[in-house]
């Protein structure tokens, strides 16, 4: 139905691209399933000592915006991409933050 994935540490790239990538097949939107999976990634990262994610999206992806939320992340800001980020490169040229705290 989908796929998603965690990206484990911090770093200046998954501030920008996020800690979770995560899509859904369009058939099965609509049913929260990327938020599902979210929380679940949420508890690997528990066993790999982060206490905290983040999560990034496109300004014009309201679902996307929806799904942090589902999943209990906080909206921090929007934020820059910056010219030598791999998203750029793709034209994004802005993110919406979300923080999952963990502890």
């Amino acid at each position: 139905i989908g796929h998603c994935d965690l990206r484990v540490g911090h770093n200046d790239k998954t501030y920008i691209g996020g800690n979770i990538g995560y899509n859904i097949e369009v058939p099965y939107r609509g049913h929260h399933y990327a938020a599902k999976a979210c929380r679940l990634l949420l508890l690997q990262a528990r066993k790999h000592g982060m206490d905290y994610l983040i999560v990034t999206c496109a300004p014009k992806n309201i679902a996307s915006a929806r799904t942090c939320e589902i999943a209990g992340g906080r909206y921090l800001m929007m934020e820059a991409v910056p010219r030598d980020n791999e998203l750029y490169a793709e034209g994004m040229r802005q993110v919406m933050i979300y923080r999952f705290d963990l502890s």
